[in-house]
């Protein structure tokens, strides 16, 4: 393929992943965003939750942990596996608290993004638990693997009002560091807060509320029901962008396996899937 100023491009399939790269709203230099798979089917709520992926989620949902887990995920927006996101998540019961490692990874040949979440959760009442995670990311480009690195953090704190009744709050990206500042990264800060509500015993709803400057204020609502002791349905609903999705998650002992689509009006079918063995 020959361009109009005279330069040859060997590869020009290249360019078709690369287009679709380009839609998302982050910069080159920003980080990956891959939701929890359970997150992601409730519309993107996760202030209030307590599941896998609290260590880049909810980091106060760290607290409450009772049992260790490790988890792989993998998300594949427009279906394309070209874009496909990678993730990997642990959680590691310590006392009264856990600690809590994500790892996320995204791109192609001569682009990559790549984001690591490192936190701690600690239950300071029964009623009331804390969290840090201290965020690192990195845009790696060809022959360049570490191009744009950066450094931020997050707080989060649960309150438990009774045995329905939860409120949920978290700060991210309060401040940060990034190598090349000149360029945008995406990392605007974020405050969230949200109140979570059980009913009838076996469902959750959950709603919340995402302060943005740049974006203004994200409305993020899911409901969740659990059918049996190994079977629980999520469906959710996010307003900017407009964003339905719905879930299911299935226990077998100690493994279990969640799967979620996520339908975006401004860019189709996003599904995910994940695999968690907890002890």
């Amino acid at each position: 393929m020959i361009s109009p100023t005279g330069f040859t491009l060997k590869r020009p399939g290249i360019l078709i992943p690369v287009f679709f790269l380009s839609l998302f709203q982050a910069s080159v230099t920003c980080q990956v965003h891959c939701p929890g798979t359970a997150s992601a089917a409730l519309g993107g709520s996760s202030v209030c939750s307590q599941g896998y992926w609290c260590a880049n989620q909810n980091q106060a949902g760290l607290g409450w942990i009772e049992q260790s887990s490790v988890s792989l995920q993998h998300s594949r927006p427009y279906l394309l596996k070209e874009l496909g996101c990678s993730a990997f998540s642990g959680q590691f019961s310590a006392g009264t608290g856990a600690l809590g490692v994500a790892l996320t990874t995204q791109g192609l040949e001569g682009l990559r993004q790549s984001s690591l979440w490192l936190s701690y959760g600690l239950q300071l009442h029964s009623a009331i638990s804390a969290g840090m995670g201290i965020h690192i990311w990195n845009t790696g480009i060809a022959n360049q693997y570490i191009y744009a690195p950066g450094i931020s953090f997050a707080l989060g704190l649960q309150v438990r009002i009774n045995e329905q009744w939860k409120i949920g709050m978290r700060l991210v990206h309060p401040v940060g560091w990034t190598a090349l500042p000149a360029l945008p990264t995406g990392q605007e800060m974020i405050i969230e807060t949200g109140i979570s509500c059980s009913f009838l015993k076996t469902a959750h709803i959950y709603t919340e509320l995402h302060i943005k400057a740049e974006s203004g204020i994200i409305l993020c609502s899911g409901l969740e029901w659990k059918l049996n002791s190994r079977i629980n349905l999520r469906t959710g609903f996010c307003n900017r962008p407009y964003i339905f999705s719905w879930g299911i998650s299935l226990k077998f002992t100690r493994w279990v396996t969640e799967f979620s689509f996520q339908y975006r009006t401004d860019s189709g079918i996003s599904p995910l899937s994940s695999l968690t063995h907890e002890w």
